[in-house]
């Protein structure tokens, strides 16, 4: 695995990618706030078939970011150019987490390359109240060590949480220094702003489901940063093909890797007929 970097317009995007790419290429893209060193545990999964790519989004990780406040669009049309000038005309495969599905499902609109998208513990189409944005938002865009700890808490649930909750690792969350969290909220205040705007992802939604339907979502029902009881709704609405993962919260790479790695390589296998 090595590091580089491209030019995409006035951006530096830095990416991680295997040293060689073969003709099986899995796109990564991470999460609100994240960084494409999320898929390091997907890079280290020894019986892979398939090749990684991963970048960081504007303003995050080792990429820059010029915009100051990027947008749900913004990230979506640098992926699009990431994917024409640095996998032209390659078979692609998408795993993503979280915010990162929005990018993916655009990208595959327009790009008849993509073959299939897997997200983990994706963004979609549900029924929130006021209050559950209010409280979300607040996890998001903490302004306090508190809020700050808490954030980090929410990403997982009771059966994955013990290592966060120890007095050392909650003593260290807390201590990290208030310009950091402050300077984060700012910078991502847009994006977190539509993550809750459902007339934005439905749509986003609609228009996928009205062309194509190759989207894996791996769900639990302990995400909680996404409630997706509140998305059973649009789940049925478009068929999403699922996989439950309910022995972990928001974080699904922490604890469960090899089981999306496992679901994806053999899916992998059988789309390419590698029996």
């Amino acid at each position: 695995m090595i590091r580089k970097t491209i030019q995409l317009n006035t951006e530096t995007i830095s990416y991680l990618t295997d040293d060689e790419l073969g003709n099986i290429i899995v796109l990564f893209l991470h999460g609100f706030g994240d960084e494409a060193q999320r898929a390091l545990s997907l890079f280290n999964s020894k019986d892979r078939i398939y090749s990684i790519i991963a970048p960081d989004f504007p303003g995050c990780g080792q990429s820059s970011n010029n915009v100051v406040t990027p947008s749900i669009e913004y990230y979506c049309q640098i992926i699009s150019e990431f994917v024409e000038k640095t996998l032209p005309n390659r078979k692609i495969y998408i795993v993503t987490h979280s915010l990162g599905t929005i990018p993916g499902l655009k990208t595959a609109l327009s790009n008849p390359n993509i073959i299939h998208i897997f997200g983990v513990a994706p963004l979609m189409p549900r029924d929130e109240n006021p209050e559950t944005i209010a409280l979300r938002t607040k996890w998001m865009l903490p302004s306090t060590a508190e809020e700050w700890y808490e954030s980090q808490l929410r990403l997982f649930c009771d059966e994955d949480d013990d290592w966060i909750t120890t007095p050392s690792v909650k003593n260290k969350i807390l201590s990290t220094p208030k310009s950091f969290y402050s300077e984060r909220s700012k910078r991502f205040s847009k994006l977190a702003t539509q993550i809750f705007d459902m007339n934005l992802i439905k749509q986003i939604y609609s228009n996928f489901y009205s062309k194509q339907n190759n989207f894996t979502a791996f769900i639990s029902k302990k995400d909680q940063y996404f409630d997706f009881s509140r998305a059973e709704k649009y789940i049925n609405l478009y068929n999403v093909s699922t996989c439950e993962l309910n022995d972990s919260g928001h974080a699904m790479f922490y604890k469960n890797t090899q089981k999306i790695h496992k679901y994806i390589n053999n899916f992998i296998i059988k789309k390419e007929g590698l029996y």
